[in-house]
């Protein structure tokens, strides 16, 4: 009996054992379920994990799991997207993102900002949108986001900004709105923005600049106008900009730079006015540039340059000239920064143009020697100059040339009498024969270099390096006096004689 008990107590233990470990497992199952259901939500909700092939946003993070991504680049594809698209609600799944970049992958796919996402990422701090199609940046689409120091909008087809289209942006730094069509910079576009630094406005299609257009930009250290369609300057264009170190107007339609037009820019050191349309430069065209350090011209139609252009930017470490038309250029021009070119780091650029080897460019070779900057010396020895013409030496191939019919006809005819023929009679008419022009390297020419008439009568001061450089200027003077008195005295022989 007791045998038989034992048995039916193991039985239920057994029985007991087996239901336990298959609730265990039921219990499992429905565990695992639940998870898979649960994070297949997540994913669903998720912006960083969308896995449906049709979405027509696919973002990539540095960080996938919910509430951890700090960075996300979202591609945007197919067109047809609106505000009110489900897909938006994804980004609710990582609000600590501080860098979000939208690139747009088929042409009209995003027609407007998405201010509904942006606004909720409170500690966003960098934004890029690239490729879409906004037309116009309205009143204040980006406004009151505290956070954000960084604005990029390039390709987007961008053609007004609105007033107060930037406005109350207390951290916003670098704002860049590139390669769109912009027209216009109007009044009162970029308004309370405190801390902003940098501004690239490049590569648009702006051809009007309203003055005051930047005066709210108190604190601007670097404004870039390159590639745009600006054609005309004034002194209240950049009023304002106290404080702005870098300007930069290359590749515009500037013909040319009248009085004062920077005198608002006093902090300034670099100044770009590369590949305009330049011809004209007035005298005080950069007064007020106490603090310029680079002006930078080249290719550009200018012919020449005002003597006194330079006494306002005496403080120039770089000129580039290069690629004008410049038939001359002067001591007494360069004269202000002279001393600035004899430093290590000093450059000049005067290559590409059409300057006359003359007298006026001794400066040239003298400096070459004194300065101790290596790019300069080298910079110089790229200099080359137009030899003149109508040099002395040159004078008998100017002379009008004979036919072999004349020298046969007049063979019996002494020279003298031939000249007085040709002279007074109009029916023989020969034109000068005309040198080529030749372009050679001004280091390649004798230090000395041949005066022009009209400056040997004038006595021009620009022939002088300086009043300490005696043995460079006298013995041309000398040479000269020489010349006249020899002249002189052939004359009076030559009366005497006859």
């Amino acid at each position: 009996m007791e045998t038989v008990v034992k048995y039916l107590l193991l039985a239920l233990a057994l029985t007991s054992v087996q239901i336990s470990y298959t609730e265990s497992r039921l219990n499992e199952k429905r565990r695992d379920k639940t998870e898979r259901r649960f994070h297949a939500a997540q994913a669903k909700d998720n912006m960083c994990e969308i896995a449906n092939r049709e979405s027509k946003v696919h973002c990539y993070c540095e960080n996938t799991e919910i509430k951890t991504a700090t960075k996300a680049d979202c591609w945007v594809f197919n067109g047809g997207i609106d505000e009110t698209d489900p897909i938006w609600s994804t980004f609710n799944s990582q609000p600590f993102l501080e860098r979000l970049t939208f690139n747009v992958r088929s042409d009209g796919a995003l027609k407007f900002v998405p201010l509904n996402v942006i606004h909720r990422l409170k500690r966003l701090q960098k934004l890029y949108i690239h490729y879409a199609s906004l037309n116009k940046i309205e009143k204040r689409t980006f406004s009151n986001m505290s956070t954000v120091r960084e604005i990029t909008l390039m390709n987007n087809k961008i053609m007004e900004l609105d007033f107060s289209a930037f406005a109350n942006l207390p951290s916003l730094v670098n704002l860049t709105i590139k390669d769109n069509k912009v027209t216009e910079i109007q009044r009162d576009v970029f308004v309370d923005l405190p801390s902003l630094r940098y501004l690239d406005l490049s590569f648009n299609s702006i051809n009007l600049a309203h003055d005051g257009c930047f005066e709210h930009l108190n604190v601007l250290n670097d404004l870039v106008l390159e590639a745009n369609l600006i054609s005309v300057l004034t002194k209240d264009t950049f009023r304002g900009l106290a404080n702005l170190t870098r300007l930069d107007l290359r590749s515009n339609k500037l013909s040319m730079i009248g009085d004062l037009t920077f005198t608002e820019l006093w902090n300034l050191n670099e100044l770009l006015l590369d590949n305009n349309e330049l011809k004209y430069l007035s005298e005080r065209a950069f007064d007020g540039l106490a603090l310029l350090q680079k002006l930078s011209m080249t290719g550009n139609k200018l012919q020449s340059i005002n003597e006194g252009l330079l006494e306002g930017v005496r403080g120039l470490e770089l000129l580039d000239l290069r690629n004008n038309e410049i038939e001359f250029f002067t001591y007494e021009t360069v004269k202000p920064i002279l001393e600035n070119l004899k430093m290590k780091t000093s450059v000049l650029y005067l290559s590409g143009n059409k300057l006359s080897c003359d007298c006026r460019l001794n400066w040239i070779q003298i400096l070459r020697n004194e300065t101790k900057s290596e790019p300069l010396r080298l910079a110089l020895d790229e200099v080359t100059c137009i030899m003149n013409p109508e040099k002395p030496e040159a004078e008998d191939n100017t002379k009008p040339t004979r036919t072999e019919f004349d020298l046969a006809s007049n063979s019996d005819v002494q020279q003298d009498s031939d000249d007085e023929a040709y002279d007074s009679n109009p029916s023989y008419k020969y034109e000068a024969t005309v040198l080529p022009v030749e372009q050679v390297a001004l280091v390649d020419i004798p230090e000395s270099l041949p005066c022009p008439g009209e400056l040997i009568q004038k006595g021009e001061d620009s022939l002088m390096l300086s009043s300490k450089d005696e043995s460079y200027w006298r013995p041309n003077f000398s040479f000269r006096i020489l010349a006249n008195l020899s002249l002189v005295l052939t004359l009076v022989l030559i009366s005497v004689v006859q």
